[in-house]
């Protein structure tokens, strides 16, 4: 029997209001609640526990290809929110660039999850020392590159006959922590020399599969047009690239179980500071405080990374040594219950970082 997604959301809209609730919201899964539910509350906080995440399907099946049946009906108190998956890069007449639909500028919230200025704060919280991973981040960005130029390329021209070298899989095999050595703060060059290998194996293998003609000319022709069109249109740089790149693999194969070990490192020099600055202290003092930061550490990492994107929301991160006018400024235009012609509905615009949660028309620069 034919759904009528027309009555299923009508009715999700009438749910919602008996529920009292003044908004619902269509999301891909049940772990992308809570995330869009902080977004939208953050930015209309009259809607404060006035949200319902309706199941679009009775056995409670979500994702993209759900949601999209559900795309002429959205309205200003039924919308949708998704992941990006960077779809909007190469295809000009992707369904979700449409009024009460709203995407990720970067692949998904993973990569929002993994914002440096967040994962700064986790290891000032567990071990009272910070990180520098916006420079770390930046370099993997560089290595990667070629590699998400021309997957982007080739999903810009529908060259399928490459998906098989070059997918989610793909990234998530060259950005993985395991096996890369990293021993001591300090090892970064090693770390990315690492992935960069794998990049330069990766390439290598599609050369091969390619005509050496063809793939010349694509990297002396071809990418550095798409690496222009990013920079021009979108402003996405190539320092950036990896919060562009498949967003799970990014935070499980790479942030995960590179925090993990950070963590350990950090809280070794933390307790060589304090050996140090307590030198004339007894050693039951100094134990009793290296023991409160060991218990500090001890904090489920895993659960501070789910919400790590609350940083960047709430506003509370340090921006180190940036000149005053460049400081932490979210700037947040909402207007759901405005003029429903307006493009912009949910905005959040961070000025020296682009984990942006956004929609906006395509001559709109950020």
């Amino acid at each position: 029997m034919k759904q009528d997604y027309k009555e299923v959301a009508e009715r999700m809209v009438e749910d919602a209001f008996h529920r009292e609730c003044c908004l619902s919201v269509l999301v891909e899964d049940i772990y992308d609640e809570r995330f869009w539910e902080i977004i939208i509350e953050n930015v209309k906080p009259d809607l404060k526990d006035k949200i319902d995440f309706p199941n679009p399907t009775p056995k409670g099946t979500r994702g993209k290809d759900i949601l999209k049946k559900f795309k002429s009906f959205v309205k200003k108190n039924f919308i949708i929110c998704i992941d990006s998956d960077c779809e909007y890069l190469y295809d000009d007449k992707i369904w979700y660039i449409a009024d009460y639909i709203y995407h990720t500028i970067v692949y998904s919230k993973e990569n929002f999850q993994c914002n440096h200025l967040s994962l700064n704060e986790i290891c000032k919280d567990l071990t009272a020392k910070s990180y520098d991973f916006e420079g770390l981040f930046e370099n993997i960005s560089r290595k990667v590159s070629p590699l998400f130029y021309i997957w982007l390329l080739f999903k810009t021209n529908n060259l399928h006959q490459f998906n098989d070298l070059i997918n989610n899989e793909t990234f998530e095999e060259i950005l993985s922590f395991e096996g890369i050595q990293f021993d001591n703060i300090g090892d970064e060059n090693i770390l990315c020399q690492s992935i960069e290998d794998r990049v330069n194996n990766t390439l290598q293998i599609l050369k091969n599969a390619m005509d050496e003609s063809w793939y010349d000319s694509t990297f002396e022709y071809d990418i550095p047009e798409i690496k222009k069109r990013l920079t021009e249109q979108y402003l996405i740089r190539e320092e950036e690239i990896l919060s562009f790149c498949y967003g799970h693999g990014v935070l499980e194969q790479f942030v995960k179980p590179f925090m993990v070990k950070l963590i350990e490192k950090l809280k070794t020099l933390k307790t060589e500071e304090i050996r140090q600055t307590l030198s004339e202290a007894s050693n039951e003092d100094i134990n009793n405080t290296i023991r409160r930061i060991e218990n500090i550490a001890q904090q489920d990492i895993k659960t501070k990374l789910n919400d790590s994107f609350k940083y960047l929301v709430y506003g509370a991160v340090d921006t180190g040594s940036r000149q005053p006018s460049e400081k932490m400024d979210i700037r947040v235009y909402f207007q759901l219950y405005q003029n429903p012609d307006c493009y912009i509905i949910i905005n959040i615009i961070l000025p020296f970082c682009r984990n942006a949660v956004c929609r906006y028309p395509r001559s709109q620069k950020l």
